[in-house]
Protein backbone atom coordinates (compact mmCIF):
# COMPACT_ATOMS: atom_id res chain seq x y z
CA UNK A 1 0.00 0.00 0.00
CA UNK A 2 1.47 3.50 -1.30
CA UNK A 3 2.44 5.77 1.88
CA UNK A 4 2.09 9.47 2.00
CA UNK A 5 3.30 11.98 -1.05
CA UNK A 6 4.80 15.05 0.55
CA UNK A 7 6.02 17.61 -1.73
CA UNK A 8 6.14 14.69 -4.39
CA UNK A 9 8.01 12.30 -2.39
CA UNK A 10 6.86 9.29 -0.49
CA UNK A 11 7.57 7.59 2.08
CA UNK A 12 6.22 3.85 1.44
CA UNK A 13 4.28 1.85 4.12
CA UNK A 14 4.98 -1.93 4.33
CA UNK A 15 4.80 -3.79 7.43
CA UNK A 16 8.73 -3.23 6.89
CA UNK A 17 8.44 0.00 6.63
CA UNK A 18 6.50 0.57 9.69
CA UNK A 19 8.77 -1.47 11.88
CA UNK A 20 11.86 1.04 10.26
CA UNK A 21 9.74 4.52 11.35
CA UNK A 22 9.33 2.72 14.61
CA UNK A 23 13.16 2.03 14.33
CA UNK A 24 14.07 5.60 13.09
CA UNK A 25 11.92 6.96 15.88
CA UNK A 26 13.99 5.32 18.21
CA UNK A 27 17.01 6.15 16.55
CA UNK A 28 19.33 9.01 18.51
CA UNK A 29 18.85 12.18 16.88
CA UNK A 30 22.07 12.93 14.68
CA UNK A 31 22.62 16.60 14.21
CA UNK A 32 23.84 18.14 11.08
CA UNK A 33 27.44 18.92 11.89
CA UNK A 34 27.60 14.71 12.33
CA UNK A 35 30.28 12.89 10.48
CA UNK A 36 29.45 12.25 6.97
CA UNK A 37 26.89 14.30 4.62
CA UNK A 38 23.86 13.09 3.22
CA UNK A 39 23.70 11.78 -0.57
CA UNK A 40 21.89 10.18 -3.63
CA UNK A 41 24.35 6.95 -3.72
CA UNK A 42 23.46 5.31 -7.41
CA UNK A 43 25.13 1.62 -6.77
CA UNK A 44 26.26 -0.05 -9.78
CA UNK A 45 23.51 -2.44 -9.36
CA UNK A 46 21.16 0.24 -10.53
CA UNK A 47 19.32 1.03 -7.07
CA UNK A 48 19.21 4.27 -5.87
CA UNK A 49 19.70 5.36 -2.19
CA UNK A 50 19.60 8.15 0.09
CA UNK A 51 21.90 7.95 2.96
CA UNK A 52 24.69 9.79 5.35
CA UNK A 53 26.95 9.29 3.66
CA UNK A 54 30.89 8.98 5.05
CA UNK A 55 34.31 8.08 3.11
CA UNK A 56 36.19 5.11 5.29
CA UNK A 57 38.62 2.01 3.86
CA UNK A 58 37.94 -1.56 3.74
CA UNK A 59 40.35 -4.37 5.85
CA UNK A 60 42.72 -3.97 2.85
CA UNK A 61 43.19 -0.17 3.50
CA UNK A 62 40.88 0.28 -0.29
CA UNK A 63 38.83 3.09 -0.29
CA UNK A 64 35.35 2.30 0.89
CA UNK A 65 32.02 3.81 1.64
CA UNK A 66 29.75 4.04 4.62
CA UNK A 67 26.27 4.41 4.16
CA UNK A 68 24.58 5.59 7.98
CA UNK A 69 20.80 5.18 8.22
CA UNK A 70 20.38 4.44 4.38
CA UNK A 71 17.16 4.60 2.69
CA UNK A 72 16.05 3.02 -0.67
CA UNK A 73 14.88 5.57 -3.46
CA UNK A 74 11.71 3.92 -5.66
CA UNK A 75 10.15 6.08 -8.59
CA UNK A 76 10.07 6.37 -12.39
CA UNK A 77 13.21 8.45 -13.15
CA UNK A 78 10.85 10.73 -15.84
CA UNK A 79 8.40 11.45 -12.95
CA UNK A 80 8.11 12.88 -9.97
CA UNK A 81 6.94 10.46 -7.63
CA UNK A 82 9.14 9.13 -5.79
CA UNK A 83 9.20 6.93 -2.25
CA UNK A 84 11.70 6.28 0.22
CA UNK A 85 11.44 2.56 1.34
CA UNK A 86 14.20 0.47 3.67
CA UNK A 87 17.19 -0.34 2.45
CA UNK A 88 17.96 -4.23 2.58
CA UNK A 89 14.99 -4.59 5.39
CA UNK A 90 13.93 -7.93 6.55
CA UNK A 91 17.81 -8.96 5.74
CA UNK A 92 19.59 -7.23 8.54
CA UNK A 93 19.31 -5.39 11.28
CA UNK A 94 22.07 -2.82 10.56
CA UNK A 95 21.64 0.78 10.41
CA UNK A 96 25.45 1.57 8.70
CA UNK A 97 26.36 -0.75 5.69
CA UNK A 98 30.20 -0.24 4.56
CA UNK A 99 30.38 -0.83 0.49
CA UNK A 100 33.47 -1.07 -1.64
CA UNK A 101 33.83 1.77 -3.80
CA UNK A 102 33.58 -0.34 -6.97
CA UNK A 103 30.31 -0.79 -5.88
CA UNK A 104 29.49 3.05 -5.76
CA UNK A 105 28.57 3.99 -9.51
CA UNK A 106 27.94 7.90 -8.45
CA UNK A 107 27.52 9.71 -5.68
CA UNK A 108 24.84 12.85 -6.10
CA UNK A 109 23.70 15.68 -3.99
CA UNK A 110 20.05 15.20 -3.21
CA UNK A 111 17.17 17.45 -3.74
CA UNK A 112 15.90 19.32 -1.38
CA UNK A 113 12.47 17.83 -0.77
CA UNK A 114 14.35 14.46 -1.32
CA UNK A 115 16.61 15.40 1.51
CA UNK A 116 13.94 16.89 3.60
CA UNK A 117 11.79 14.22 3.60
CA UNK A 118 15.03 11.42 4.68
CA UNK A 119 16.07 13.33 7.32
CA UNK A 120 12.67 13.30 9.04
CA UNK A 121 12.43 9.67 8.26
CA UNK A 122 15.77 9.04 10.06
CA UNK A 123 15.78 11.62 13.09
CA UNK A 124 18.66 13.66 11.68
CA UNK A 125 18.55 17.15 11.57
CA UNK A 126 18.50 18.53 7.60
CA UNK A 127 20.96 20.84 6.14
CA UNK A 128 20.17 24.56 5.61
CA UNK A 129 19.96 25.00 1.74
CA UNK A 130 22.94 26.52 0.03
CA UNK A 131 22.87 29.88 -1.56
CA UNK A 132 23.89 29.92 -5.37
CA UNK A 133 27.35 31.66 -3.98
CA UNK A 134 27.53 28.79 -1.67
CA UNK A 135 27.32 26.12 -4.61
CA UNK A 136 29.73 27.63 -6.63
CA UNK A 137 32.51 27.93 -3.95
CA UNK A 138 31.78 24.36 -3.15
CA UNK A 139 32.39 23.29 -6.57
CA UNK A 140 35.41 25.22 -7.58
CA UNK A 141 37.13 23.83 -4.11
CA UNK A 142 35.81 20.51 -5.21
CA UNK A 143 37.50 21.42 -8.50
CA UNK A 144 40.87 22.24 -7.12
CA UNK A 145 40.85 19.57 -5.18
CA UNK A 146 40.76 17.17 -7.78
CA UNK A 147 43.33 18.67 -9.78
CA UNK A 148 45.97 18.45 -6.81
CA UNK A 149 48.59 16.18 -7.13
CA UNK A 150 48.38 13.40 -4.31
Amino acid sequence: MPGPVVNGVKVGRSASAEASQQAAESLPFLPVLSEGTIRVVLLTSGLLVVTRLRQTTDSDGDRAYQLIRPLRLVGDLGGDEWSLQPFLAGLTPQRNIVMLKAAVAAVLEPEARILQVYTRSTNQECPPSETPVERLKKAFQEFTDSIEPS
